[in-house]
């Protein structure tokens, strides 16, 4: 009887709250009717963002592929265009979860057109590593991978939402932004800085590497190629692309935090096994005795 009562209120509940989104997004969609986006309006606020040096910086990023180059707007530029193009709704949610993984959807509404695009997608609590997998136990290696992979799929459906060209524009002022900055920046100053990022990925990461990029030596690195370093970073950080492959080097892994406490467990096991060994030993030598 009680658990009737207890499903009962779950149900009522549940019906509340999607009632509640309901009402919520009929009242954005009227909005949006009543105060369409002015297209003028919004590339003029979109060019004036994109002057800003800082998103300017994360705005881009380009990796290698093969004989090819990947080259695109990055989940930072993207919002940042939703945003001043206006009357779009956008977001992650997570529909189901275990110990083992979660189930997510990454979505865009454009509540002018009534046009929408989603992703549903299975993100895995495992880590792959070359010498086999493990499962990620702290939450926040959990929230990380899920918060990174969600990214990618949430930019890939605003980029379906808004019009190709407005993307295009703001990579090129993004692009524009960069290049001014550089001039004005002591050039030997920007390339320790982009160094010093750089080895934020790993120790074994020099001058030398960064040089093979570029095909070029590091003293006659020049602005385009700080463009280009630059937006390989930004391909690095938002998981587009492992440092290793990025750079073509076969680096032997450090084991994980997982691995480590095994490995120590083990060694503590064998460890007593082997003191409990000899001191049955000197006991036995001393019975004899």
């Amino acid at each position: 009887m009680n658990e009737m009562i207890g499903r009962g209120n779950m149900n009522a509940a549940s019906a509340t709250e999607e009632t509640k989104k309901i009402a919520e997004v009929q009242g954005k969609m009227i909005l949006a009717m009543k105060f369409p986006r002015n297209v003028d309006a919004s590339m003029q606020m979109i060019e004036y963002e994109c002057q800003n040096e800082d998103l300017a910086e994360k705005a881009i990023y380009e990796f290698p592929r093969g004989d090819s180059v990947v080259r695109g707007a990055s989940i930072r530029l993207v919002e940042c265009v939703a945003r001043h193009w206006g009357n779009i709704v956008s977001g992650v949610e997570e529909l189901a979860g275990d110990k083992d993984g979660a189930t997510v959807r990454a979505y865009c509404w454009d509540l002018q057109t009534n046009f929408s695009d989603e992703k549903i997608f299975d993100v895995s609590y495992m880590r792959v590593t070359k010498k086999g997998s493990y499962p990620l136990t702290d939450p926040r290696d959990r929230y990380e991978k899920m918060a990174n992979e969600a990214a990618r799929r949430k930019r890939a459906c605003i980029q379906a939402i808004i019009p190709k060209f407005v993307i295009d524009r703001a990579m090129e002022l993004c692009q524009q932004t960069l290049d001014n900055q550089i001039k004005k920046d002591d050039i030997n100053e920007t390339k320790a800085k982009m160094l010093a990022a750089f080895r934020s990925f790993g120790d074994w990461i020099t001058e030398w590497e960064l040089s093979e990029v570029c095909g070029k030596d590091w003293e006659h690195l020049g602005s385009r190629d700080i463009v280009k370093l630059r937006n390989l970073y930004n391909a690095i950080k938002d998981g587009f692309i492992r440092p290793e492959v990025a750079f073509n080097k076969d680096i032997p892994e450090k084991p994980a935090q997982e691995e480590t406490k095994a490995l120590d467990k083990l060694n503590d096991m064998i460890a007593g096994a082997t003191s409990e060994t000899q001191k049955h030993e000197v006991n036995n030598e001393a019975d004899e005795g």
